[in-house]
């Protein structure tokens, strides 16, 4: 710990400026102390024990650590370095307040001897230029030493009498120019942000003090309407900083009270990773509502704030140890999900439409069953994952759009072939309308494949008007059951699904052959308790006719399946 914050603090110094990171440095020395003095406590504890042990305390002496050392070496750089920064800074504002008030003599000066327009206007144009050039001053110096100079420039535009070389249309200019001056300021005294209302106000001092001198009858006005403004607009900024002071107060109430929160969450005891995002989701909100809390007093809000980093510290170094474990499971599944993206990629180019459109299916099922690689991989596995698979079905949409394009004819005869066959009217003869239902189930057969988009509706519409057919037929019930089986599975075999199809009717008719064995296997169980009664018993007929009828029925089911199973090889 004491090498990582040693790291950090070198890391500091490597900035050419580095006062302004007083704050992390100040952490960083906390932190560093702090393990110090949890070091010394450990060395006393078991000094006392040693001595307890019967060793003299004389002999016993803490050994040098070279890192503290180190620590205190760059721990005087930075100060010493800071502290230089600061006084540099402070030394400047003090040079340039020097070089105002070096201009300001000169522009006395420059008023009260020259007596050459010319050669004035040259001087005043420079001392402007350095006036501009000068940097910042220190804040309670500004008004006053501004004002000096601006009322000096007022005075130089009219003392020096200039006005012999300036035109009338000038004064009236310079006039305008200046109420709108005036007219802004007045405005600046609605400005609330304090910083943006501060730069406008130098902004256009700036520009009154370079604006030439305007008519004598409208200038003691304009003066008065000038200074009056600027004077209320630095009232306000007072003000502002006066009530800023107090609302700083107030915000170091409001940043003890989140760290209050912190120590709330600090007590809850997570053990799961639900249990870890919801803590940490309080932690962030509580962190986002920090920073909407301004500053406090510059000593109290270090100090606070300092607190808060390291209560937050404390619970996310607790999340990374927790997490530590869940990442390496998160790794496993990520190198899993690799080989499943390297197996999407063989096959991205494949022209087996169906059987890849099935592999991929069970690869999509791997991938979900896999679960979750984290949010460190799992967005960037994804896309690598879904990139060759949307190519391949890009690739399967052009193709069958092709096919579609080539069927759209087949489309068009079989909608006539239903249309007959509605039309069709049932001989009485029921092996002549047999013949005939069959033949138009081999035109149907025949016709070539449909659009992908319409084979589903136009088969649907084939079978539900071929069954209406069937059942016009006159025939016996059993007869009549075999008939349409035979037509439902003859329907299955031509399904645009048929694979699928086969399947479903495979696992319906399983289904029902378990549940009548096992409702067989009730009844034997039930004959069991006629096992001493007369055979003519009513009770004990009923049950026989029952296992009958069930027997039957599962002879029934087993033979419709023996049809959809053989069904290709009894057709030929």
């Amino acid at each position: 710990m004491k090498t990582e914050i040693i790291a950090k603090i070198e890391a500091l110094l490597i900035n050419e400026q580095v006062h302004q990171l007083n704050d992390e440095f100040k952490t960083l020395s906390d932190q560093f102390y702090q393990i110090i003095k949890e070091e010394n406590h450990q060395f006393d504890i078991k000094k006392l024990e040693r001595i307890e042990a019967g060793e003299e305390a004389e002999d016993i002496q803490k050994s040098a650590d070279p890192l503290d050392e180190q620590f205190r070496t760059l721990n005087q750089t930075f100060k010493a370095r800071s502290k230089a920064e600061f006084e540099q800074q402070k030394a400047e504002e003090s040079v340039n307040l020097n070089t105002k008030k070096e201009l300001i003599v000169e522009l006395k000066t420059l008023i009260d001897t020259e007596k050459n327009i010319g050669k004035a206007i040259q001087i005043i144009k420079d001392i402007q230029e350095k006036w501009r050039s000068t940097g910042s001053i220190p804040r309670n110096k500004r008004q006053e030493i501004q004002k000096e100079y601006s009322n000096l420039m007022d005075d130089f535009q009219y003392n020096i009498n200039i006005y012999k070389e300036i035109k009338d249309h000038d004064l009236v200019k310079n006039g305008r120019l200046k109420n709108t001056l005036v007219e802004q300021l007045k405005t600046l005294l609605q400005e609330d942000n304090i910083k943006t209302l501060e730069t406008k106000l130098h902004q256009i001092q700036n520009e009154w003090n370079e604006i030439g001198g305007t008519s004598a009858e409208e200038w003691e006005k304009l003066k008065t309407d000038y200074w009056e403004t600027v004077n209320e607009l630095y009232k306000k900024v007072r003000l502002f900083y006066d009530g800023r002071r107090e609302e700083q107060k107030e915000n170091i109430v409001k940043k003890l009270a989140l760290i209050d929160k912190v120590d709330e969450v600090l007590e809850l005891d997570c053990e799961t990773q639900s249990e870890w995002q919801k803590s940490t989701n309080k932690i962030i909100a509580i962190q986002n509502e920090w920073k909407t809390i301004g500053f406090g007093p510059k000593k109290e809000n270090e100090i606070v704030w300092r607190g808060f980093r390291a209560k937050c510290d404390i619970f996310f170094n607790a999340k990374k140890e927790f997490f530590k474990d869940i990442n390496s499971e998160f790794d496993k599944v990520k190198n899993q999900k690799l080989l499943l993206i390297e197996k999407v990629k063989a096959i991205k180019d494949s022209t087996d439409w169906n059987e890849t459109t099935k592999f991929i299916v069970n690869i999509q099922k791997d991938w979900k069953k896999l679960g979750s690689a984290g949010q460190r991989h799992e967005n960037k596995l994804w896309k690598n994952f879904r990139d060759p698979i949307d190519t391949f079905f890009d690739r399967k949409d052009a193709h069958y759009e092709a096919l579609d394009k080539n069927n759209a004819g087949n489309l068009a005869l079989k909608e006539a072939l239903i249309e007959e066959i509605k039309a069709y009217k049932i001989k009485k003869d029921p092996k002549a309308a047999l013949n005939d239902l069959k033949a138009f189930s081999k035109s149907f057969s025949g016709i070539g494949h449909v659009p992908y988009k319409s084979r589903d509706i136009v088969y649907n519409a084939y079978q539900k008007v071929l069954d209406e057919k069937y059942e016009a037929i006159n025939l016996d019930k059993n007869e009549k059951d075999a008939i349409l089986y035979q037509v439902k599975v003859e329907g299955i075999y031509n399904s645009p699904n048929m694979d699928r199809e086969v399947e479903k009717e495979n696992f319906a008719i399983r289904k029902m052959i378990d549940e009548k064995t096992k409702e067989k296997n009730q009844v034997e169980t039930n004959l069991s308790f006629f096992a001493n009664s007369d055979q003519n018993n009513p009770l004990l007929k009923s049950v026989k006719d029952r296992i009958t009828t069930i027997e039957g029925d599962i002879q029934g089911l087993k033979a419709k399946l023996s049809l959809l199973n053989n069904f290709d090889q009894e057709s030929e």
